[in-house]
């Protein structure tokens, strides 16, 4: 070792403190017959990482090692390959830095972040947690981030939330980014007054960092261990996370301090001009607040700035939608579709655009290029069978779903087959689709949307008992949905329960007194149970809802037909026949309400009628047939209806 390689060697040295480091590079090389203690040599392997000769770094640290075989050269090794993802490589040289040595905290640190990095938790949790018993003061609270940050990576952010406390512990030796990830936790655990507080603490010191001339590092540096570029990586979160205004506009969001809110994203939109994600987050904020017109700037704003990002386009969609403004939502999912016509998800969205709208012609010839370009995602299928069940093509649909559920056995496609298969009238293969959507999700069996289908099915194949029983089930989940009584109190009517039904009627009503339907039905228990002042009175409440309703003046022309009041009988039945002409049964009570008023012309006109507007598929031979079973009336009448309808039929009936 001559002299001039100590001179090398101080002068590079020198640089190396002084962060230059292809300067000290420079003349360590020229030095490097001085370099002798353990300490020099794994300093030397690490200028040559930091100025990106890693592999050189590697083949020499080897060189030490065979010459000494110590255990922080093998760690240094790994640290190295760790950066260079050879994971694997590190940890077999951490292996044997720990057989050679147990007692260095910062060789099972390294290992456990190299097992945290490969995913493998439970071992990255017993490292940390080795080197934190070896550990002083003066290092432990990285041990504990890092700890921290293993458990916030496997989901267990109550945990991760004490080991980041840890880590603020000493607050002289703490970063921002310790404050962020505890505030995080807290926030996912629900603390989030506790996370508003540790944020603003953690702010304080980015914002100190931030206005220092270095950027913070020689804070960093005199609190922490870590390495030049830990401390750009740890800035370059800070980055990430927008200086945390994010975060700090999230948490005054939640509780309900939505002025805050947007002052604070505000304030990282003037560090971080453009940025989306703030766009994004002051849009929600503004929404929360009710201030809808703010949040669609926003908005727009962030559509401008990233015509790439698809989030400002749906976002703003679904804000229009929930205004009921589906030609607006549609304006903006076409201008997006247009920018990216060959998107399979600009071209989801297009077809379920004009699937909303009605324009179903539309909607299936977009899902027919979204399968040519993506035939692999079952949405597609799915999305497909929605668009042919509003076309009336069921069979169509149902193949639809076949095809997704080759693709995914999802509960959810299982549960919109078996409603397909109901619609078709298939009720025992609609409830065999139901049994394998629960054998895929057990819960499912309890779930409102199963038991009502259920019902329905039941109640569609007869089984009055099995529907009552699935519908009860899901009032005692939702006991404040008009619908679910209504559905019941239809079986109860089937079995004859009238004051049961009458009671479900009831309470519907009481939950929701414009429900309309609840009233029709109400008001056909009480025609069975022959209370026609009743039946009447919620009749004239339906009509009061649904003016003009025919079905609700067939239901008012039954009851006064029942109440012995003829003439407004007549009327309710005219007023049903002035909307639908070929109404039959209309013109059957009218022929009964003229047979008792003594009326034979009009009688055998209304039976004429009433034979006439029977199901089109009934042959002439078979509504003759029909006039000659109709009681009531006499053979006189009936014979003067046939021979007018043969006469109007003629040449057909003879032929027939």
């Amino acid at each position: 070792m001559s002299l001039m390689d100590r001179i090398w060697l101080g002068i590079g040295n020198y640089y190396r403190r002084r962060q230059n480091t292809e300067k000290a590079l420079k003349y360590i090389r020229k030095g490097q017959g001085a370099i002798q203690s353990l300490d020099d040599q794994v300093a030397y392997a690490e200028l040559l990482h930091i100025t990106g000769h890693s592999n050189e770094a590697i083949e020499y640290l080897g060189q030490v090692i065979e010459w000494k075989g110590a255990a922080r050269a093998y760690e240094r090794r790994a640290h190295i390959l760790r950066e260079m993802n050879r994971e694997e490589e590190a940890i077999t040289d951490l292996d044997e830095a720990i057989r050679l040595n147990s007692d260095n905290y910062l060789t099972w640190y390294t290992r456990g972040i190299a097992y945290k990095d490969l995913g493998k938790y439970d071992e990255a949790i017993r490292d940390f947690k080795e080197a934190i018993k070896r550990e002083d003061q003066s290092t432990v609270v990285s041990t504990y981030y890092e700890l921290g940050m293993t458990y916030f990576e496997s989901g267990n952010p109550a945990e991760a939330v004490s080991c980041f406390k840890e880590s603020i512990s000493q607050p002289d030796r703490a970063i921002p980014m310790y404050y962020f990830m505890l505030a995080r936790c807290l926030d996912l655990i629900d603390s989030v007054e506790e996370a508003l507080t540790v944020l603003k603490q953690g702010m304080q010191l980015a914002d100190r960092y931030e206005a220092a001339a270095d950027q913070g590092y020689s804070l960093f540096d005199e609190s922490t261990n870590y390495s030049h570029g830990a401390f750009k990586t740890f800035q370059r979160q800070v980055r990430e996370n927008y200086s945390f205004r994010w975060l700090l506009a999230d948490l005054y969001m939640q509780l309900g301090q939505y002025e805050k809110a947007v002052e604070a994203a505000s304030e990282g939109l003037q560090k971080y001009t453009g940025a989306v994600e703030l766009y994004l987050k002051r849009a929600q904020i503004y929404k929360a607040w009710g201030k809808n017109h703010l949040a669609q700037e926003d908005l727009e704003l962030a559509m401008h700035q990233d015509q790439s990002d698809f989030r400002p386009y749906f976002e703003l969609a679904r804000l229009y939608r929930e205004e009921e403004a589906e030609e607006k939502a549609a304006e903006i999912i076409t201008k997006l579709y247009r920018l990216h016509p060959e998107s399979p998800l600009a071209c989801y969205w297009m077809a379920d655009s004009y699937y909303r709208l009605d324009q179903n012609d539309k909607a299936l010839q977009l899902n027919d290029k979204l399968l040519e370009m993506e035939n692999d995602d079952p949405a597609n299928y799915t999305q497909r069978a929605d668009i042919c069940i509003e076309m009336g093509d069921l069979p169509a649909a149902e193949q639809a779903l076949i095809k997704a559920l080759k693709l995914s056995d999802h509960p959810e496609i299982h549960n919109k087959q078996s409603y397909v298969m109901y619609l078709q009238g298939k009720n025992e293969e609609a409830l065999i689709e139901l049994q394998k959507a629960v054998s895929l999700d057990p819960d499912f069996a309890e779930h409102p949307t199963y038991l009502t289908a259920t019902g329905h099915i039941y109640k569609e194949m007869g089984l009055w008992d099995l529907a009552i029983d699935a519908y009860t089930k899901v009032i005692h989940i939702h006991p404040g949905n008009p619908r679910l009584y209504e559905f019941r109190a239809v079986c109860f009517l089937e079995t004859d329960q009238l004051d049961r039904g009458l009671s479900d009627c009831t309470q519907g009503l009481e939950l929701d007194p414009a429900y309309a339907g609840l009233y029709s039905l109400r008001s056909g228990i009480y025609l069975s149970m022959m209370d026609y002042t009743r039946a009447r009175m919620d009749i004239m409440s339906f009509l009061e809802l649904q003016p003009g309703h025919p079905g609700a003046y067939y239901r008012l022309g039954q009851i006064y037909y029942r109440d012995n009041d003829p003439e407004a009988a007549l009327e309710a039945f005219d007023q049903v026949l002035n909307v639908i002409p070929e109404h039959a049964d209309s013109y059957l009570y009218k022929a009964h309400l003229y047979f008792q008023q003594l009326e034979p012309e009009d009688t055998v006109q209304n039976i004429v009628n009433w034979g006439l507007h029977l199901n089109d598929a009934t042959s002439p031979v078979e509504k003759i047939q029909a006039i000659e079973a109709l009681e009531g009336f006499d053979e006189d009448i009936l014979e003067r209806a046939i021979e007018k309808l043969t006469e109007m039929y003629g040449h057909q009936l003879y032929l027939s």
